[in-house]
């Protein structure tokens, strides 16, 4: 590498590890004092609550290096600026698309390490997060069985089998409910094309309901009907495998296989899309940080610089959410509605580039 690369990036990447410290550092701090006491309320031993944080470090992680990514750009063109070290850089003509160029690249390396760090630790350790939380801490019921194919659960004489289970529109698709006696004898089976919650009951559609009697049997078909079952959304959102769980490949086959099968996947698409749009709004905020860093005036401060940052970084990330927002709720195509907040800003990259050199 030569010199001047060698001398943007040993500036630029102690900036980065502290802002990232930081980041971490004050998230662990609020989620700390936020989650202690309900799990000191629940006894849980000390090892345990330390496990708990550590193993979140990763996710915390994956949202601060955006954040740190931006700033660490702005603050260190800030302070070569004000040291009048890129006007020297100027003045012996060289370019600045050079002298950027180190920074570029470990925008783009950043963004691989998000996309990795998401894939081969968060999703791992994010099951066990929530057993943590959800089980031990809150006392939910985790389902008897999970995978990406079928689902198990039982509640107390009464057992779930769910071919899929959609939590974002709480509806449970191909769904068979066994109804046993006390004596574990099954008295009622109730199978259904489509068990959704209307926000007060669950409603079946298209189904059959057989009631076993001694030797004889009654069937009753129906189109719609109001289910008085005691389970509630939130009885199923416990250890899901999909989507969150799931390596990147392994969604992207799971959702190609669901779409075979008739069912929607637009919530998976749009938590496919976010895996990949995700890491690379590291590359876009980085590029954002260095249009803002370099029409930054001569005397501007560190602090100018921070809130700065700050700002392009809410204003992208509100972009970005309300996209994704659309694209879950059907309005727009999930690829389009994810990337919408990537696209638009690359549009307004390129715009003040061409507006800076022509």
């Amino acid at each position: 590498m030569k010199i001047i690369p060698r001398y943007m990036l040993r500036h630029y990447i102690p900036v980065f590890a502290v802002s990232l410290v930081a980041f971490v550092g004050i998230y662990l701090v609020v989620d700390f004092f936020e989650k202690i006491e309900p799990m000191l309320d629940r006894k849980l031993p000390w090892v345990e609550i330390y496990s708990y944080f550590i193993s979140k470090i990763p996710l915390i992680l994956t949202q601060g290096i955006p954040m740190a990514t931006i700033l660490a750009v702005i603050i260190t063109l800030g302070l070569l600026k004000r040291n009048r070290e890129l006007i020297a850089m100027e003045t012996a003509g060289i370019n600045p698309t050079y002298y950027v160029s180190s920074l570029v690249g470990m925008a783009m390396v950043l963004a691989f390490l998000h996309f990795s760090i998401n894939e081969f630790l968060v999703r791992p350790l994010n099951p066990k997060l929530q057993d943590t939380w959800d089980v031990k801490v809150k006392q939910k019921k985790p389902p008897v069985w999970w995978n990406p194919e079928n689902m198990w659960y039982r509640e107390g004489n009464t057992i779930y089998q769910i071919r899929l289970y959609d939590r974002r529109a709480t509806a449970m698709e191909r769904a068979s409910i066994f109804f046993l006696d006390p004596q574990f004898h099954l008295i009622q089976r109730l199978d259904a094309r489509r068990i959704f919650w209307n926000g007060e009951s669950w409603v079946a559609e298209d189904g059959l309901i057989v009631r076993f009697k001694g030797a004889n049997t009654e069937q009753d078909w129906f189109e719609r009907r109001k289910l008085e079952l005691n389970v509630v959304p939130q009885d199923f959102a416990g250890r899901g495998v999909v989507p969150e769980d799931l390596g990147w490949v392994d969604l992207l086959q799971y959702i190609e296989k669901i779409e075979e099968e008739g069912y929607t996947s637009t919530p998976y698409r749009v938590e496919l899309y976010q895996r990949l749009a995700s890491p690379f709004a590291t590359f876009i905020l980085a590029l954002l940080g260095l249009a803002v860093g370099l029409r930054q005036g001569l005397h501007e401060g560190v602090a100018a610089g921070v809130g700065i940052s700050m700002a392009v970084a809410f204003s992208f990330l509100v972009v970005s959410s309300v996209g994704s927002g659309l694209a879950s709720a059907g309005s727009v195509p999930p690829f389009l509605g994810v990337w919408a907040g990537n696209t638009i800003f690359i549009l307004l990259l390129c715009f003040g580039w061409m507006k800076r050199y022509t």
